[in-house]
């Protein structure tokens, strides 16, 4: 049995080839574009995709493995987009400002609430900036998310731009790219609920060079980090902390900080509060302050 035609595209032993192969699926594959896409259109094409993201979602089939297209320039500014169908993946295509590009209006929230399991996004722009959004990305009930390859960026808001909430465990955010391009924002990454243990954070960018970060990179409350790794990520212009997981509170929270560099951006910020790590440990996570007055290697406990 050799490639045959699928009514999505190409297919090997009955199962969807998308590009060079790199994505597979039994499911339905849709794809998206705003210039010449439209909401009438079956969507199962390039040259008839649909217009929008959030009408994309609504035609997919909860955990069957349904793929979203987002063609190359595809933007669009919106007040919120719902992904609520489990287990669909959403992949941008494109290069740099080419990639599919998401911006909040004014009346936004947030720009993309994620309230159900096992969902991806992959290769996408998430812009904030506009007065009422709160986050790019809300994380409830969202089990088992991931971020790839994807780039966040707010200027003075949203305060954050990811909110995981209750119930968000095992998330992920892999080789994503964190932008301010404004004073004002407080957190990248904000853990704000209890239950949200086992997560990854990987080969991230939290680069606020240009205007300083208020409070953290990645910030958790009480008992809302347990079991987590952050590896091979880079803080850059960080105003006060790069990981800061209350270690005041008594919760014990444990995890592994690896392999990180922390550039501290205000004068006074120091190596010494760069990473309060509660019970998190730390290998070979360097920091230093800016302008570079010295460096030094984070301690394996808790900084005082």
């Amino acid at each position: 049995m050799g490639l045959t035609r699928y009514p999505h595209g190409i297919s090997s032993f009955g199962i969807p080839v998308l590009g060079g192969g790199s994505l597979t699926t039994t499911g339905d594959i849709y794809f998206v574009q705003n210039t010449n896409g439209s909401n009438g259109n079956e969507g199962n094409d390039k040259d008839h995709p649909f217009a929008t993201l959030d009408y994309a979602i609504g035609k997919c089939t909860a955990s069957q493995g349904d793929i979203i297209i987002l063609m190359p320039g595809h933007a669009e500014t919106t007040t919120a987009i719902a992904l609520d169908v489990a287990g669909i993946s959403i992949v941008g295509l494109g290069v740099g400002r080419t990639r599919p590009t998401f911006t909040a209006t004014t009346a936004a929230t947030d720009l993309i609430d994620v309230t159900v399991a096992n969902c991806k996004i992959e290769n996408i722009r998430l812009v904030g900036a506009a007065s009422g959004c709160t986050s790019l990305i809300s994380l409830v009930g969202a089990a088992d998310f991931q971020a790839v390859g994807c780039s966040f960026e707010h200027g003075a808001t949203p305060t954050s731009a990811i909110s995981v909430g209750a119930t968000s465990p095992r998330f992920s955010f892999i080789g994503c790219n964190f932008l301010g391009s404004a004073n004002g924002p407080a957190v990248a990454i904000d853990i704000v609920a209890t239950g949200d243990d086992d997560f990854i954070i990987r080969d991230c960018i939290f680069n606020y060079g240009r205007y300083g970060l208020d409070t953290a990179g990645i910030r958790a409350n009480v008992d809302a980090a347990d079991g987590g790794l952050i590896q091979n990520c880079q803080f850059i212009g960080m105003d006060t902390a790069a990981i800061d997981f209350n270690s005041s509170d008594t919760a014990n929270i444990a995890g592994l900080i690896l392999d990180c560099s922390i550039g501290m951006g205000a004068d006074t910020a120091n190596i010494d509060t760069a990473i309060d790590m509660s019970s998190y440990g730390c290998i070979r996570t360097y920091c230093t302050d800016l302008p570079a007055e010295g460096a030094g290697h984070i301690p394996v406990t808790t900084p005082s």
